[in-house]
Parts: C-alpha cells; sequence; structure tokens
C-alpha cells in the first residue's frame, strides 16, 4: 500500500461513518484527527518535494547570475547582477503570487565591528569591503543605527518594477542602505522561478561573520551548490579562501565545480594552439589538474582541521564542468538578443578560428563549449535524489499510519460488539445497574493508572538529569579551536650610499631602497570559533528533541496504561462485566494528547562576531576569543536546558493534570456511553440492525 491508497482509505471511512455521527461523535472526530495528521505530513513533504534549492557560489564578477538565468530561465534577467563586493549580499530568490521583497538588516554590534575593522589598518580583503561599506553609509548621509535598530524591511507590490526599484536602495551599487544588510528575500510571480529557491552568495570574504555563518546554513539547506570559477584564472587564491570560508560543516548534499566564462579562456588560449580540439584539450587537462591538486589541498586542510565532513565532500566533488553562457546563448538565442559583451565575444572567436585556425564555429561546437547539458544532469540528479529521499520519508510515515488506524479500528469494532451485546440483554434498569457498578470500579482504576502516570515522571526526572549532562560533557570537544600558519608580504626600507666616485658633493648622500619579504605568523580564526558554537548549538538542539521524544513518547504511555488496565479489569468478579468497562476506559487512554519539543536559540554567535574579526593574531586576542566561546558555549548550553526543562515541566504538569482528573473523566465516560444506550433502546431493533451492518463493514476493512 502507498500513502495515496491509505489517505484514500482514510477518506473512505469518514464517509462511511457520517451517518453515526450522533452515536459515535468521539470516534468519529478520533478518525479525522488521523485523517488530518497524515494529510499534513504529506503536505509538508509535497511542498519540500515541488522545490528545488540552488545556491551558487563565486567570486563577484564571475558571472554567476548570468551563468544561473541562462542555466535556468533561457538568459531572461531574472536575478539582479552585484557590480561590485560591497553589493554582494546574501540573496535568496524564490516564487510568489504577488511581488515581495523582505530585508534583513544587520545587528547594531555586528554594525560596530564593521565600524572597527574598517579603522584598522591591513590589506586582506575583509578590511577592504569593510571601508567600501564604511564609505557607502557616510556617502549616503544616513544613520546607520536608526536604520539597524528597525530589524527589517518589507515591501509588497502588485508591480514588479516597483518591487525592483525599491531593491536598488538595498542591494544596488549606489543603494542608500546596501551596505547595512545582511540578507535580502526576494519573492516575484515569475513563471520560470516556480520550483526554485535561488541562494545567491556574497562573492568574497565577508567581515561580518554572522552572515557568513547564515551563508553557511543557507548552502546546508541547499540541494545542489554550484561553485562558480572562471576558466581562464581557476581556482585562484580568493576563491580557494571562498571554499575554505564558506562550505558548511555539514548539510550540502551536492557540490558541482564549474569552469564559467570557458569562451573566454579558449579566445585567450587558442593563439598558441593548432586547432579548437587542441586548444579544448590542453585547457580541460590544465583545469582538471589544477582541480586535483587545490581541492586536494583544501581537502586535506579541513581533514586537519577535523572538519571531516566537508572534505569528504571536496574529495567526491569529480571533476570540474567547462562551462561558457555565452555559448549556451550563440547556440540557443537570436542574435537580436545579445548584450554588448556577449556580441563582442562571439566576433572575437570567429575572427580567432579563421585566422588561426582556419574553421568556422558550428551549432555542435557551441552547445559543447557551453557545457549545459552536464549542468543541467547535475541539477536534474539532484532533484531526482531529493525526490527519492522525500519518496522514502513518506513512506515511512506509512507504518506508523497503518498502525495508529489499526488501533482504532480495533477499539471502533469491539465498541461495536460491546454495544450489540449490551442491546441484545440489556434494559434500562440494568443499564442504571451497570453505571452503578462501573462508577464503583472508577477509583481503583484511576488510582492504578495514577501510579503508572507517577512512574512515568519520575522516569522522565531521572532521565533529564543524564540528558542534562551529557550536553555539558560536549562543551570541552567544541570549545577547541586550531591554530592555523598564514603568511604575510612585508615591506622595509633600508638606506645606501648615494656616493657617486668623482661627484664630491654626493659622498655624502644616502637614499632609501625598500624591499619586501614573506613573514609567517600563527593565528586563530574568530569564523571558525562561531562555527564550533552554532555547531554544538544545533547538536544540542538536535539532540534534545530527540532525547524528549523518547523521553515523554506518548505511544510508550499509552501502552503502559493500557497494560496496567487490563491487568486491574483482569482480576474482576466473574459479574462484572470487564470487556465493555474496558473499553470505556480504553478511549479515555486515547484522548491523551502530549506536547512535542521545538527549540530555536536564534544567533547564538552574535557575541563572537561582535567583538572579533577573521584572523586573530594576537596572544591576549586569542585568548580573549577563548574565552568568549567558552563563555558562550555555556550561555548556549544553560538556554538549551532551560528550554527543556521548561519543556519537560510542561509535559509533567499535563501528566499531573490528566492523573487529577483521571477519575472524574472516567466517570464522565461512563456516563455519556450509559446514556448513548439508553437512546439506542428506544429504538432497538433498528439501531442493532444498524450496529451489525457497520461491524461487518469494519471488519471487512480490517481484512482488506
Amino acid at each position: 500500500m502507498d500513502t495515496q491508497t491509505h489517505q484514500h482509505r482514510l477518506q473512505t471511512l469518514v464517509t462511511s461513518l457520517t451517518p453515526w455521527q450522533d452515536s459515535l461523535c468521539d470516534e468519529i472526530s478520533q478518525l479525522k484527527q488521523l485523517q488530518k495528521a497524515f494529510a499534513d505530513k504529506l503536505d509538508r513533504f509535497s511542498q519540500d518535494e515541488q522545490t528545488l534549492n540552488i545556491a551558487i557560489m563565486g567570486q563577484v564578477k564571475a558571472g554567476k547570475s548570468s551563468f544561473l538565468n541562462a542555466l535556468l530561465f533561457d538568459g531572461k534577467p531574472i536575478l539582479p547582477e552585484a557590480a561590485t563586493p560591497k553589493t554582494a549580499n546574501l540573496t535568496r530568490i524564490g516564487y510568489a503570487d504577488t511581488p515581495t521583497l523582505e530585508v534583513e538588516f544587520f545587528g547594531e554590534k555586528e554594525w560596530q565591528s564593521v565600524v572597527a575593522l574598517a579603522k584598522t589598518d591591513g590589506t586582506h580583503s575583509e578590511i577592504k569591503v569593510a571601508k567600501e561599506q564604511l564609505a557607502m553609509v557616510q556617502a549616503a548621509g544616513i544613520d546607520p543605527i536608526a536604520v539597524l535598530q528597525q530589524g527589517s524591511y518589507r515591501k509588497q507590490s502588485d508591480n514588479i518594477d516597483e518591487i525592483m526599484l525599491v531593491l536598488n536602495d538595498y542591494a544596488g551599487n549606489d543603494g542608500k542602505y546596501t551596505a547595512l544588510v545582511k540578507m535580502i528575500r526576494l519573492y516575484l510571480p515569475i513563471a520560470e522561478l516556480a520550483g526554485y529557491n535561488i541562494i545567491d552568495t556574497p562573492g568574497m570574504n565577508d567581515p561580518v561573520i554572522s552572515r557568513t555563518q547564515r551563508t553557511k546554513e543557507e548552502m546546508a539547506n541547499s540541494d545542489v551548490v554550484f561553485f562558480l570559477s572562471r576558466a581562464s584564472n581557476f581556482l585562484d587564491a580568493s576563491d580557494a579562501e571562498l571554499l575554505t570560508s564558506q562550505l558548511p560543516e555539514a548539510g550540502v548534499k551536492r557540490l558541482v565545480l564549474v569552469a564559467g566564462q570557458y569562451d573566454s579562456a579558449i579566445d585567450q588560449d587558442g593563439y598558441d594552439r593548432k586547432s579548437l580540439a587542441d586548444t579544448e584539450a590542453n585547457l580541460t587537462k590544465r583545469i582538471i589538474n589544477r582541480a586535483k591538486t587545490d581541492i586536494g589541498r583544501i581537502a586535506e586542510q579541513k581533514h586537519r582541521a577535523g572538519q571531516h565532513t566537508v572534505a569528504e565532500l571536496l574529495q567526491a566533488m569529480g571533476e570540474p564542468i567547462l562551462s561558457s553562457t555565452y555559448a549556451h546563448g550563440f547556440a540557443n538565442w537570436s542574435p537580436d538578443n545579445w548584450g554588448k559583451g556577449m556580441a563582442h565575444a562571439h566576433q572575437s572567436l570567429t575572427e580567432l578560428a579563421r585566422d588561426e585556425w582556419q574553421y568556422e564555429f558550428s551549432q555542435a561546437d557551441w552547445v559543447r563549449i557551453s557545457g549545459f547539458e552536464a549542468l543541467k544532469n547535475a541539477y536534474e540528479q539532484a532533484r531526482q535524489d531529493k525526490i527519492a529521499i522525500i519518496e522514502s520519508q513518506k513512506a515511512g510515515l506509512l507504518p506508523e499510519a497503518q498502525q495508529n488506524l489499526s488501533e482504532w479500528l480495533k477499539r471502533l469494532t469491539e465498541q461495536l460488539s460491546t454495544r450489540i451485546a449490551t442491546l441484545q440483554n440489556s434494559d434500562i434498569t440494568s443499564l442504571n445497574q451497570k453505571q452503578s457498578e462501573y462508577e464503583g470500579k472508577v477509583q481503583s482504576i484511576a488510582s492504578k493508572l495514577e501510579a503508572v502516570i507517577s512512574a512515568t515522571i519520575d522516569q522522565a526526572r531521572t532521565q533529564q538529569q543524564e540528558i542534562v549532562q551529557s550536553l555539558k560533557q560536549e562543551m570541552a570537544s567544541h570549545s577547541q579551536i586550531s591554530t592555523h600558519t598564514g603568511t604575510r608580504i612585508r615591506e622595509e626600507s633600508y638606506e645606501v650610499s648615494a656616493a657617486k666616485l668623482f661627484k664630491p658633493w654626493t659622498w655624502f648622500k644616502k637614499e632609501t631602497r625598500y624591499r619586501t619579504y614573506t613573514q609567517s605568523y600563527e593565528y586563530i580564526s574568530a569564523s571558525e570559533a562561531v562555527e564550533n558554537l552554532t555547531n554544538y548549538a544545533h547538536g544540542c538542539i538536535s539532540d534534545l528533541e530527540l532525547a524528549f521524544g523518547q523521553l515523554v513518547n506518548e505511544r510508550t504511555i499509552k501502552l503502559q496504561l493500557r497494560k496496567a488496565l487490563f491487568e486491574v479489569v483482569s482480576s474482576t468478579d466473574g459479574d462484572f462485566d470487564a470487556r465493555q468497562f474496558r473499553n470505556l476506559i480504553d478511549q479515555s487512554i486515547d484522548r491523551l494528547n502530549l506536547p512535542s519539543l521545538r527549540l530555536s536559540l536564534g544567533d547564538v554567535g552574535s557575541e563572537i562576531s561582535s567583538q572579533f574579526q577573521g584572523e586573530v593574531t594576537s596572544y591576549s586576542e586569542q585568548a580573549a576569543l577563548k574565552r568568549q566561546l567558552e563563555q558562550s558555549l555555556t550561555e548556549v548550553y544553560r538556554a538549551v536546558c532551560r528550554e527543556f526543562d521548561s519543556a519537560t515541566n510542561q509535559v509533567i504538569k499535563q501528566l499531573n493534570h490528566t492523573k487529577g482528573n483521571l477519575a472524574n473523566q472516567l466517570t464522565d465516560d461512563i456516563t455519556r456511553e450509559i446514556e448513548q444506550l439508553k437512546t439506542d433502546l428506544q429504538d432497538k431493533q433498528e439501531v442493532l440492525a444498524g450496529y451489525e451492518k457497520l461491524l461487518r463493514q469494519l471488519q471487512e476493512y480490517q481484512a482488506s
């Protein structure tokens, strides 16, 4: 049986029971709850299944936006292009019926860290970008704190052009608020976007650690990540830095390495080659060798840093796909739709082929050079992998759903059988007598069930302490930060004599000269500290949510209560109608609903990212960073413990409430059932015939 068949069976049951709404109200309500819970879970899977999350990594000006526009949207300018690093925000773009822009600003502490970094001396990219961001804010003449205190900005409009105009203020090269933006979410009613979420990452080493962490989280949730590097300068130092800093430790399902702008590399390399085939062979060999060497080196660095999952992902990445957006356009688009850059590239390549190789590019050449077939295969394979995983997860829902339905059917058939037997052998007087007998047994039954609940509460308290202790022990492994060795180019001046032999007036002159040298230094990474902290927080949340489900497992508690009920009822005297009584109590047990645990800690790395940036080199700052990491780990531990304690207390409170009201609830259920039987006696034969027919239908249903 598949999930669709099970849904159909549930609906058939609900429909067939509609005439019995008055006499089986609670039972039908329980069935509808089972139906809704199963449908809700399937809906969540279906929504996820229909959307492919695609992330793109690469430096600014690597052609990321045009690459995705060509790959996914047939060249339509759906995704905006960033002009400089300072405008390269983290951007998520998806489909919605109404054009919507959502902007998330930096926190005040995060902006203060950018300002502090901008005022330091240095040449590494984080400082350069921080200086550009500060200059943008000063040029805009705005009060950054007043903007940041808004936290976020949201704009909806029926007009896409209006949204795109507003977007320029937050993402444009001259945007008034661009420098203050952490992340942008853009939703557009463009048919080509349906089925995709596009995550465009900052093509730089970000001065704001929290945005780097957010970038990693977005990529961890992606089904496929394309890393785009220019074929003509493949995997340069900046690319290596991006791969090192922005890849998350876990979560990326498929990483595809792309040597983009391949047409440009052919144009540059072709003058030294005999033919197009010779040029492609040389470039392919060079790029693949570079990938093996550099990716292998980065993977080894990740292994040494203890990031084995990332290292294995890099090693499994395979050979790069050589790709050209322009070549795809030459093969598929009318020249009327080519931009100036594209037209120039076409002219340059055709002249190269004619003058150097006496050759003319064919349609097949452009298709091959584009590499788009391999690229589409990559993301389609990601889609198929995702569908397979989701179908497996959906199928995993089925056994539990079938078991829930089977238990419900068993209870209902037993209840109907008992009702039929009672109606056949009872009158009003005997029903009143049954009610008195049942109510006389309620207190002893309630006491036994209360004891089970008390034992469950005691066990939960004990396990809670054990779980919390294990989280505390995990802190130690996440407090370790690796020490790395870096190099920097230093320049020093020195004086030499400027004297000339036969010119006495120069004999005492000197001139200053400069020389450079490489200096090694040791550092620890602030972003590594944030990642350690974030991984600890995520691990705590995952472990606690799993432990909580085992700690207060609703099904286990109900089984224990039913076992206790069976033991008590089985020991009663022979004149007592134990079967009907047990069915009544069993229904009360089935109403027990316990909450699940869902934890959220927000941005746990904010304290570290507001105080430390990039490479931390001084011993005093390294010690301060380690202290802050230990303090932040402790704060995360305390926060999750508070949440866990609160959730556990809530369940225990609910169990205590159930225990305290158990006797009254059982009495109410007995009264309601006896009253229903008294009503049924008024049309005894007709009701009996209906119950017997329904019972046969349910038994046939169970057997099918």
